[in-house]
């Protein structure tokens, strides 16, 4: 077994990096780094009393003091083969692990040891019963049934039950079932069908490896898929893509105020204490897609050209003076028709018909629209707006023949173009 060499830390050396220079952060982890190297604490326990980031203070000591890292987790200093390993791996066996229980493991599949139980091999080493079965049944998951088969060839079996207890089967049975067919968490699961959330992972770990699989699949597939970025999808890290539990809270009297009030976001947010665009965003993110905000707000634009609407499906005329006359936008008014009442847009086919002949010599010659305008007895601006908002490839027909004939026009015309 290795055995990791004594290291001599002295705080009073400043880490440097490849090039020599000195580390900036190298004061601000030196707390931090000597409690590592002279202590047994965890690393976030370190970083707590240390007032830093665990996540930093992890990469600082994996970066600049690899040394403490390879001794407290016993490898070998000066090993090509560790330099570069990763002493924890997302998933998998621990490189310490694999090298303290690698001789027992080793003798649970050699046949001199075949009188032996796991739990008399693991003493035998100077090990856990349980944490050395732990190791076997999700690691290697062959030795203990391979071993179990050629003891009772040899007539070394103790008729002792093996795999899950139907005691088992039944309290994680639900649990199981949940875990399989929804996008819950394992937290989750556990919580809703009252079992235990260690024994539920180990159940699983060890009689149900095919569940994690497809789950580790699948969350493979949602992070390089977009779904991730949906919400209410399962997301790469396994939970349903949300807002964090924290913002839920510090939008939900804003969120309540939009549902139940006309009030604007600005005030909304002015009375709430939210900023906003923070408001804006979240509404937008995390509430507009999944139809929670109150269907009453639309009710509010329904509410504001009523009337205009009403005027308008009697006494037909453009959008544009009915607009003036209740003193609406025109354009807004315009869009809000053509999405909720198209019907009552009886000036386009009018407007289509009446600037026809105008659009269509636009469209084929250079002369300047004005002039055009003149000839056929338009408004020069009237014109020139539904040009602007209805006629895009006659306006690029249109620029094309002035940029091949070379024919110069006002700033108004070139407007047109933009």
């Amino acid at each position: 077994m290795n055995k990791a060499q004594k290291i001599a830390y002295c705080p009073a050396v400043t880490p440097l990096d490849l090039s020599g220079h000195v580390v900036p952060a190298g004061r601000k982890y030196a707390e931090a780094v000597e409690l590592y190297a002279t202590t047994g604490l965890p690393m976030r326990c370190i970083a707590e009393i240390c007032e830093v980031t665990p996540r930093g203070l992890s990469a600082y000591i994996g970066r600049n003091h690899r040394q403490l890292l390879y001794a407290r987790y016993g490898l070998n200093i000066g090993d090509c083969e560790t330099d570069t390993l990763k002493i924890r791996p997302v998933r998998g066996q621990s490189y310490r692990s694999h090298i303290k229980y690698k001789d027992a493991i080793e003798a649970c599949g050699d046949i001199a040891y075949i009188e032996y139980n796991v739990s008399q091999i693991a003493r035998l080493f100077g090990l856990s019963g349980p944490a050395l079965s732990s190791q076997l049944r999700v690691h290697y998951p062959d030795v203990i049934p391979a071993r179990e088969r050629l003891r009772k060839r040899l007539g070394l079996a103790d008729n002792a039950h093996r795999g899950a207890r139907k005691i088992s089967n039944d309290v994680y049975e639900e649990a199981l079932r949940m875990y399989r067919n929804t996008d819950m968490t394992i937290p989750q699961v556990a919580e809703k069908c009252d079992v235990s959330k260690g024994g539920l992972v180990q159940y699983m770990r060890f009689y149900h490896k095919e569940i994690i699989k497809h789950k580790e699949e699948k969350r493979c597939a949602a992070k390089e898929s977009k779904s991730m970025r949906i919400a209410g999808q399962l997301s790469g890290n396994g939970r349903l893509y949300g807002p964090k539990s924290g913002t839920v809270e510090r939008y939900a009297p804003a969120v309540e105020l939009y549902r139940t009030t006309f009030k604007s976001i600005p005030e909304i947010a002015a009375e709430t204490g939210v900023s906003v665009s923070g408001l804006r965003n979240y509404l937008k993110q995390w509430q507009g897609e999944a139809g929670k905000i109150d269907h009453r707000r639309s009710s509010k634009a329904s509410d504001k050209y009523a009337a205009a609407i009403a005027s308008l499906s009697v006494n037909a005329r453009p959008v544009a003076s009915v607009a003036a006359e209740y003193g609406l936008n025109p354009d807004v008014f315009r869009r809000y028709l053509k999405t909720n009442a198209p019907h009552l847009i009886p000036s386009a086919c009018t407007a289509r018909e009446k600037y026809k002949d105008a659009v269509n010599e636009y469209a084929t010659t250079s002369e300047p629209l004005k002039n055009i305008a003149q000839r056929h007895g338009l408004v020069y601006n009237s014109l020139l707006g539904y040009i602007l908002r209805n006629c895009p490839h006659e306006r690029d027909s249109h620029q094309k023949i002035v940029e091949r004939q070379g024919c110069p026009e006002s700033d108004r015309e070139m407007d047109i173009r933009k």
